[in-house]
């Protein structure tokens, strides 16, 4: 079924829905983050999409699951991702459209760099084989969003939304404005992995910090190394290049880079917690 179709049928917490926590017309969107004074920025990025055409519609917290089925995620090997309870990941902001009989979708993650590692690993999790999403792959991109990005790459936006522009050669444009390389990407991943793994003192001691942000730390892990592997595995230049070809070279390649992150297990997390509490 293509994506706009889906979306659609998502109900959100207005309809008493568990789907997400609003899915709608962006218009009535921007509506609430202006009653409420929320976020200038967010509020300004969206009164410009809303310009840019004003039917455009918005999934807000969209909860997506890990399949362990799923090869890649086998490679990746990360068992405590399996663990953590269906919807800990969620896709924050998803623009969906229906212009010209094209159903396309930009999933948004507000932030620069560090949001569109994260923004591109929602989508590899979005597009994991056998699920609902599966088979509207080709009508969803990814990337980071902010005011000023917004600006440099909305002609690149538009051209996906209405120009019948392939998502994957879109994709590559907004990965270059973006980056300069994807060995950039990759370093960028284990530097934040390695960042969180760091802070967990920090963020341990936290006294409303509860059993659903320990599933949070699991997760973003999880969707660093999603990223990575898979991201390295999508790159066939670095197939041509790097591996001469040889799929299985790469594949352990991906897998060597995927393993760099670093991470903290679930059950030293736990024990990190009750010593934190305790002190």
């Amino acid at each position: 079924m293509p994506i706009y179709d889906i979306l659609r049928t998502i109900k959100d917490e207005r309809n008493e829905g568990t789907g997400c926590t609003f899915n709608g017309f962006l218009e009535d969107y921007l509506s609430i983050l202006e009653e409420e004074e929320q976020q200038e920025e967010m509020v300004c990025v969206f009164r410009e999409l809303f310009r840019m055409d004003e039917n455009l519609r918005i999934c807000v917290n969209l909860p997506l699951n890990i399949n362990k089925d799923v090869i890649a995620n086998q490679i990746i090997y990360y068992k405590d991702a399996f663990k953590i309870p269906n919807g800990t990941i969620q896709c924050p902001y998803i623009i969906y459209s229906d212009s010209e009989h094209m159903q396309r979708a930009i999933i948004l993650s507000f932030g620069e760099k560090e949001a569109y590692v994260i923004a591109k690993a929602l989508y590899f999790v979005m597009s994991e084989p056998n699920n609902e999403y599966e088979g509207a792959r080709n009508e969803i991109i990814s990337t980071c969003i902010s005011r000023s990005f917004l600006l440099e790459a909305k002609d690149t936006l538009k051209k996906f939304l209405y120009n019948g522009e392939k998502a994957g050669v879109i994709q590559r444009i907004l990965d270059s404005k973006v980056f300069q390389s994807y060995d950039e990407m990759y370093e960028l991943a284990h530097s934040m992995g390695k960042r969180q793994q760091q802070n967990l003192s920090h963020i341990l001691k936290d006294e409303s910090f509860q059993e659903v942000n320990i599933d949070s730390l699991i997760a973003y892990w999880f969707l660093l190394k999603k990223f990575t592997y898979v991201q390295y595995m999508m790159d066939k230049k670095c197939l041509r290049q790097l591996h001469q070809g040889d799929i299985k070279v790469q594949r352990q390649a991906a897998k060597q880079a995927c393993d760099a992150i670093p991470f903290t297990s679930y059950s030293e997390l736990w024990k990190l917690r009750r010593n934190n509490h305790i002190k």
